[in-house]
């Protein structure tokens, strides 16, 4: 490498990946909390650059997991033998930052690696030996996905298609970022984001939308800290564009979160009228109260939601129910692709269970005339339609009303044709 420098300082930065990698896979929790938890114990020697470098490795390693492990496992190219433990981490992090193009060709002199297999990650092609393998274990390996999964999607989808969505979700998506109307206009944002030097583009369907062309920090400027945009995936967006919340209704946002949508919908109605927000998780609720406060949005009232009775509001009744349901998440497994190493087939009737469950908790507080949105960033139809139906057999006073963009019962996005996450939505209506 042309700086001897930068070159001890990447390899340095390889073994904290590699570190970093092994304590991932045996979290239970997201790779992205995984790596916040870590960046903020170490912030004062973790500088942005550093950041980047290794949650875009670490990443990449989830992303590209069975595509690297097939090359590692081959030995071909390798100019000596694979190491192991916490050495083969390395070289396994060595593979994932190459594959994500954070390091160049030239970086592999003297580093064990031969120039050829740096061209075959980038080319996408798997070692010898792979060529013979069942069309479903070639591309579990090819794309990266449980073998399990890859099956499911074939026989519901077809081979063709569901080889197109495994690899849709091989590219990282770009960052979309959401308006803050109740502090200033797309345009205005935009602007500012360019004078920053930032390259930014109105996205094609939510009217809120941003599309960053480049991948930027630009939750450190102070666009971001006035409470201008929020980062929130464009078919978030278009989620509750759908809801199509008025100024002055009560609206609940059962399962919060951090509470991007909550947020969205204060702008849509705003800052008149109510938003309660609720979540189990209180640290959930406090990041909601900054980012309220950031974004000037006055009317969300974010409360624990084993209180949830005691409110006044909701004996009441609510005019419109958002549950964004917890769910599998294999609508979003280009954007967090540790999710598809951590679930299995049986998790889809144990999310059902959980997701019928929180509905029946919620229907009660829909006034008559109301309207419940149920929302997952799923494309399993056990966690989305089947469940819809399910309800609506059971409740008589519940009529479907068609949400889809051309009039379809429900509303879906489908990745590789969006261009956005993936996401179902239902809108039921009490009579």
């Amino acid at each position: 490498m042309a700086d001897e420098r930068e070159s001890r300082r990447i390899r340095a930065q390889l073994r904290v990946a590699a570190g970093l990698w092994s304590g991932a896979q045996k979290e239970s929790i997201p790779a992205d909390r995984f790596l916040s938890r870590y960046f903020f114990h170490h912030r004062k020697k973790t500088g942005a650059r550093d950041r980047r470098f290794l949650s875009e490795t670490i990443f990449g390693a989830f992303r590209h997991k069975s595509f690297l492990e097939a090359w590692l496992e081959s030995g071909r190219g390798f100019a000596q033998p694979s190491p192991e433990g916490a050495e083969r981490d390395v070289l396994f992090c060595s593979l994932a930052a190459a594959k994500e193009h954070l390091i160049g060709k030239e970086f592999f002199d003297g580093t064990g690696l031969l120039e050829g297999v740096y061209e075959a990650l980038q080319d996408q092609i798997l070692p010898e030996g792979c060529a013979g393998l069942p069309e479903d274990e070639k591309h579990a390996l090819l794309y990266s996905f449980p073998l399990w999964l890859v099956k499911r999607w074939r026989e519901r989808y077809g081979a063709e298609k569901a080889e197109k969505l495994c690899s849709c979700f091989l590219s990282r998506p770009r960052p979309i970022l959401r308006t803050n109307t109740l502090k200033t206009t797309r345009e205005k944002l935009i602007g500012a984001l360019c004078r920053m030097g930032v390259k930014a583009e109105a996205a094609p369907r939510s009217p809120f939308g941003v599309i960053l062309r480049e991948r930027r920090n630009v939750l450190d400027s102070p666009a971001f800290r006035d409470g201008w945009f929020e980062l929130q995936d464009e078919g978030s967006q278009l989620v509750c564009l759908k809801m199509d919340a008025k100024p002055g209704e009560t609206v609940w946002d059962v399962c919060a979160g951090g509470g991007g949508k909550s947020l969205m919908l204060a702008a849509m109605m705003e800052n008149k009228g109510r938003i309660v927000a609720t979540d189990l998780r209180g640290y959930k609720l406090d990041e909601l109260k900054k980012r309220a406060k950031r974004a000037g949005a006055f009317n969300i009232f974010p409360v624990n939601l084993d209180r949830m009775s005691e409110l006044a509001v909701a004996r009441k009744g609510f005019d419109r129910i958002l549950v964004d349901a917890p769910c599998s998440g294999t609508g979003t497994m280009g954007r967090n692709p540790d999710a598809k190493w951590r679930i299995d087939e049986p998790w889809f009737a144990r999310l059902h269970e959980e997701q019928a469950g929180i509905l029946e908790k919620a229907l009660p507080y829909l006034k008559k005339n109301g309207k419940l949105y149920y929302a997952t960033c799923s494309l399993e139809p056990v966690e989305n339609e089947t469940l819809v139906e399910e309800v609506l057999a059971k409740h008589p006073e519940l009529r479907c009303v068609p949400c889809g963009d051309a009039g379809e019962r429900f509303f879906a996005l489908w990745p590789p044709e969006s261009g956005t996450d993936g996401f179902f939505l239902a809108t039921m209506e009490k009579t």
